[in-house]
């Protein structure tokens, strides 16, 4: 097992384990058409000014799992004196590697880079499969809502 920091070159890993997320969360049909250039357009943009990362986990020479992060200034984190928070992105890894503890390292190599950053706040979507992850790295459900319409 290795992990690695991506690079710009590894961007189209990247989407490519993205979409495989979205499938398999049945969450793929609301993504834009041709959604793979605006995905890698927005990732290089957030490598370029250092506000957003992914490391990749290697079997081998197999990808087994990616996680990201990036940093967010939203409102109303950008009014506070670090005007931004970290936000959890991108955590997958391949079925049939799953329960071998690979999104736990990754998690841990995409934690230290945001406290690199100097977040105080770290935020995440979890899937239902994830949850449990999560709570064993410290996340609290902070009961958030929300709305499809």
């Amino acid at each position: 097992m290795k992990i690695v920091k991506a690079s710009e070159k590894d961007i189209s890993i990247i989407i490519d384990m993205k979409l495989k997320m979205s499938k398999e969360l049945g969450i793929d049909f609301i993504l834009q058409e041709n959604v793979e250039e605006k995905i890698k357009q927005t990732y290089l943009s957030l490598y370029k000014e250092d506000k957003g990362c992914h490391f990749i986990l290697y079997e081998g020479k197999k990808v087994v799992a990616i996680g990201g992060a990036m940093l967010k200034e939203d409102v109303p984190f950008c009014f506070f004196k670090t005007p931004y928070y970290g936000f959890v992105m991108d955590v997958y890894c391949i079925p049939e590697k799953r329960k071998n503890g690979y999104a736990t390292e990754i998690m841990h190599a995409v934690l230290k880079w945001l406290e690199e950053k100097e977040v105080h706040m770290i935020k995440l979507k979890p899937s239902h499969e994830g949850q449990l992850l999560y709570e064993k790295l410290g996340f609290q459900n902070t009961g958030e809502m929300e709305k499809f319409i």
